[in-house]
């Protein structure tokens, strides 16, 4: 580490801007360029389906069908920005599906944007069209401001366990979680209209996915980061009863995570500051004022992102969509008791530290940048915080701030959720830990190995994450891991249970202490430390 320490700061900035690409692409970015689908398809050989609003045209060879670029509800434009979704437009002819739809507006798009973003993509493997195979419906994560369902290719889980994928793109910052007091008067909710948008597409998916030889009775919903917490608003939403019958939340905090859902006066401040910034300061005319504003203006910012002191848009407690905290809910048994898959990586927080120091300072953390870190999100327990997490000499606290963030905001609220759902007994629960010692892109951090860091699990599910190739590539043992985690997630996916023949067992949960899986090249298989390695304890009272 000493030469990296000696470099020149011109050497040191290019190369952690370098590392600053990949790791936005890896985590957040969105694909690469998108165009537009056509109205109507020009002649062409593909498959062709019929959906609501007509007929589609997809591509198709040896590995399968895909159809891209559906939409699933009208564009939320004009009059139907800030409302929840229409049903999509109808269509004359035969629609193009060959290409990806445009993403959502967004920050540092990589990409075609537009307001008109409502699409979806369904893939699904050879000769599923007479069959009714398992749903698997993916929600993207990028802090509820980034990213497209487009970038993620699901050809592994297709071809391995015999599923049809669908992703999604939905509304994304300002556009799809703000929220303000004129909004609320004129629908049943203000705030999450990203959230009603990933509901619109399960309720396309179960109108039209037979169609495709999916089950509209067997659709499991899953999601990473914003996407894991999304599927974790969706369990508790009234809206969304009956949509699904599986959940898997991926990395997505769900409990005490700054992606919320956050309470109702605070959005509404949020809401006002922004309406404010775009010059719409009159509360009585500032629906109107923001409709008349051009989409390029509500690309949501990175606030907090990088050290995840803060995050502007996030889902509301709005009394509809979203009526109380997940927390509440889940002791309340308040929620839809579908099977559920809940995990987290070891090394969570490694990413947020090397992208809010490493990569946005050029510094390391220090044992200050950890002290109010704790006094910020954790003040009633400051005291205890900092005994559990020593930094680990006096200017290198990186590695005490990286766990600090795995524990509180990954680890432990996966653990409380995976916990309050087995307590019910009226479901089944399984916990896993992501564990692989030096998953791709591990080693790209010159100051920090970065470990199991957030979404590189992904590596192991998808055959591109964000539209990067798996390079560097798995190695023997990691992808007999792979090949683990795809059979556990399509398992879960048919039957409510990872299990099947050729892998390590995994035990459901029981309430208290329960073996949870560990995901590793190294053995897959069940522990019972988790709560102990990530001191669960000490957060179970931080947080109430």
């Amino acid at each position: 580490m000493e030469p990296f320490r000696r470099c020149p700061k011109r050497l040191a900035t290019s190369a952690l801007a370098v590392l600053l690409a990949v790791l936005l692409a890896v985590l957040l970015a969105a694909p690469a360029a998108v165009p537009a689908p056509a109205s109507a398809a020009s002649p062409g050989r593909g498959p062709v389906v019929r959906v609501a609003g007509g007929a589609v045209r997809g591509k198709a060879d040896s590995a399968g069908r895909t159809f891209l670029g559906i939409p699933y509800a009208a564009p939320p434009t004009g009059a139907l920005r800030f409302r929840p979704p229409a049903p999509p437009r109808a269509w004359t002819g035969v629609r193009d599906a060959t290409e990806q739809g445009p993403l959502c507006p967004q920050s540092v798009p990589l990409g075609s944007t537009s307001e008109d973003c409502l699409n979806l993509n369904v893939y699904a493997p050879p000769g599923a069209a007479h069959r009714r195979l398992p749903v698997m419906v993916w929600i993207h994560g990028g802090a509820y401001i980034l990213g497209s369902g487009a970038g993620y290719d699901p050809a592994p889980l297709v071809a391995t366990g015999q599923v049809v994928v669908v992703s999604m793109n939905y509304r994304l910052g300002p556009l799809g979680f703000m929220a303000l007091p004129g909004l609320a008067g004129e629908s049943a909710t203000t705030g999450n209209y990203g959230l009603l948008d990933q509901q619109a597409a399960l309720r396309w998916v179960r109108a039209n996915i037979g169609a495709f030889g999916g089950d509209p009775g067997n659709v499991t919903v899953f999601g990473e980061s914003a996407g894991g917490n999304s599927v974790c608003m969706q369990l508790i939403s009234p809206a969304a009863r009956g949509l699904f019958d599986r959940a898997i939340s991926e990395s997505g905090g769900c409990v005490g995570t700054p992606l919320g859902p956050r309470p109702l006066d605070a959005a509404y401040r949020i809401g006002r500051r922004f309406a404010d910034s775009l010059g719409c300061t009159d509360p009585g005319t500032a629906v109107a004022c923001l409709r008349s504003r051009p989409a390029s203006r509500f690309t949501g910012d990175f606030g907090g992102l990088f050290r995840l002191d803060d995050v502007s848009w996030e889902p509301v407690i709005d009394g509809s969509v979203v009526t109380e905290d997940t927390a509440s809910a889940l002791k309340a048994g308040r929620y839809h008791r579908v099977p559920l898959m809940v995990g987290s990586n070891k090394d969570e927080g490694r990413l947020f530290t090397a992208l809010g120091y490493h990569l946005q300072l050029f510094r390391r953390a220090t044992a200050g940048d950890l002290d109010r870190a704790i006094d910020l999100r954790t003040p009633a327990a400051a005291r205890a915080m900092r005994a559990a997490y020593p930094p680990a000499s006096a200017g290198d606290a990186d590695l005490a701030l990286s766990a600090y963030t795995t524990d509180g905001l990954f680890a432990c609220p996966a653990h409380f959720t995976a916990q309050a759902a087995a307590a019910s007994r009226s479901q089944r629960v399984y916990q896993y830990e992501f564990a692989d010692p030096e998953p791709p892109l591990a080693g790209i951090d010159p100051m920090m190995p970065l470990g199991d860091y957030h979404a590189s699990e992904l590596f192991y599910l998808f055959a591109t994450v964000q539209n990067l190739p798996p390079v560097p590539g798995l190695n023997a043992d990691q992808r007999r891991l792979s090949r683990q985690m795809l059979s556990y997630w399509t398992a879960f996916a048919r039957t409510g249970d990872p299990n099947g023949s050729g892998t390590p067992t995994w035990p459901a949960l029981r309430p208290g202490p329960s073996p949870i899986q560990r995901l590793t090249s190294q053995g897959t298989g069940a522990f019972t430390t988790f709560a102990r390695d990530h001191r669960c304890d000490i957060w179970a009272e931080a947080t109430g």
